[in-house]
């Protein structure tokens, strides 16, 4: 078995595949404070209750909380007893960093392009992770990364509106019934759900008006859901595309 661990700034979602299959897969909160031995623990009793009995190969790690790092390498080392795959822009996986800093290339995204290129090899693609940010990833038919806009994410710009003004609301995040809305609750979830569509198909339509060529485009993260049929550009919905290709990138430097 090959455990993956997504760890992101709000929630780890672990994925547990067994030749080439996904299993199961566990999402927790991200929590800094807990130990190697707690998140061990936590992911021993999932195996226990999913009866995932299978011997633990590796252990591949893709992390955008550096203090979180050296806690999943040592959980590595104690469920698996070696060290983790971490997933950087080191990794050679036959895909070239064409960005100015590609160390600081966040390993979801790694994973995420890889995957977005698998399905499409032959295509421009772009990624769009709705997580705490929205990140949308270019990966382009010649294999090359080459950027991609970064901003807020739905679920905290919803908080903040809710924060920052007085008499609006927590809302729920669900499609809006209307775009216009009958009471506060709708028009909020208007704002934010229809705005974040609007947004993204925006800026799908200036990278290609950049890239001069058309892009598939593929939404992720675990509220990407909400976006399907509110975003027009959108065409494939996975929330575990990075999961997936976490282990597709593990396929690839196991076999090459």
């Amino acid at each position: 078995m090959v455990i993956t661990a997504d760890i992101g700034n709000t929630n780890i979602v672990f994925g547990f595949f067994e030749q080439g299959m996904l299993l199961s897969t566990l999402r927790i909160v991200t929590d800094s404070g807990r130990t190697s031995d707690e998140y061990r623990l936590l992911i021993s009793q999932f195996m226990r209750e999913e009866k995932l009995n299978s011997k633990v190969e590796d252990f591949v790690v893709s992390s955008v909380v550096p203090s979180l790092t050296p806690v999943f390498r040592a959980v590595a080392r104690k469920i698996a007893g070696k060290e983790a795959i971490l997933i950087n822009s080191d990794l050679s996986i036959g895909i070239k960093f064409d960005v100015d800093e590609p160390r600081f290339v966040g390993a979801d995204r790694i994973c995420d392009i890889f995957e977005a290129h698998k399905l499409f090899p032959n295509e421009n693609a772009v990624t769009v992770d709705f997580g705490t940010a929205t990140t949308f990833s270019v990966i382009t038919k010649d294999s090359r990364f080459i950027g991609g806009p970064i901003t807020i994410g739905v679920l905290p710009a919803s908080t903040e509106l809710f924060r920052k003004t007085a008499q609006l609301p927590r809302i729920e995040l669900v499609k809006p019934k209307s775009a216009i809305g009958r009471n506060t609750v709708e028009e909020m979830q208007s704002g934010v759900i229809n705005g974040f569509g609007g947004l993204v198909d925006r800026l799908i339509e200036l990278i290609e008006d950049e890239l001069g060529e058309k892009v598939r485009v593929i939404g992720t993260g675990g509220i990407s859901h909400i976006m399907e049929g509110v975003s027009r550009r959108i065409e494939i919905f996975d929330k575990l595309l990075t999961v997936k290709g976490m282990y597709s990138i593990y396929e690839y430097v196991k076999g090459n």
